[in-house]
């Protein structure tokens, strides 16, 4: 992909965004509904690894937490294998919140994609998933590579397949 296609879906992803996105929940400002999304449903993460993935200072990072565990979404208990860490875990009432949350709002995004030709839309949503494999893989091998365990072998799906292999009649 040269620069000028990452350009271009740069400035698509934006417009689909501003068209599409759902705004803010009055209960849950834009910091919180972002952190508690990279909580995991399951298990525990670090307030230095929200801090650093949501590009926020660890002091607001923290302030965050704070405030999401005084309303019973988050729990902030120590790091088993760190004393000095923090563990994050969502509580129930997390969990719950998290569920019905989106980040476009669901009935523009369908209206629109009611608009595409069906094989138009199935092109579509092949090639995001294609897409996301993608950054998926890379952002597994840049993590080894950080954690100096070199490259994860994954692979994607090439153009005009499914995850099943077959061809999708390009």
């Amino acid at each position: 992909m040269n620069s000028s296609e990452a350009e271009q879906f740069e400035g698509l992803y934006r417009r689909i965004w501003g068209a599409l996105n759902r705004p803010d929940d009055p209960d849950l400002s834009q910091h919180e509904r972002q952190l508690l999304h990279h909580v995991p449903a399951d298990g525990a993460v670090s307030l230095g690894f929200l801090a650093e993935h949501l590009g926020l200072p660890k002091s607001t990072a923290s302030v965050v937490v704070k405030g999401l565990a005084a309303r019973g979404f988050v729990r902030r208990t120590r790091d088993d294998a760190d004393e000095r860490r923090l563990a994050i875990t969502l509580t129930d009432a997390g969990r719950e919140r998290l569920s019905g949350d989106t980040v476009l709002r669901p009935d523009a995004l369908a209206r629109a994609l009611a608009h595409l030709a069906p094989g138009v839309r199935t092109a579509l949503l092949d090639g995001l998933a294609q897409l996301a494999a993608a950054a998926e893989a890379n952002r597994a091998r840049e993590a080894n590579r950080a954690r100096g365990e070199g490259a994860a072998t994954s692979r994607v799906p090439a153009a005009g397949t499914r995850r099943t292999g077959r061809r999708t009649g390009r």
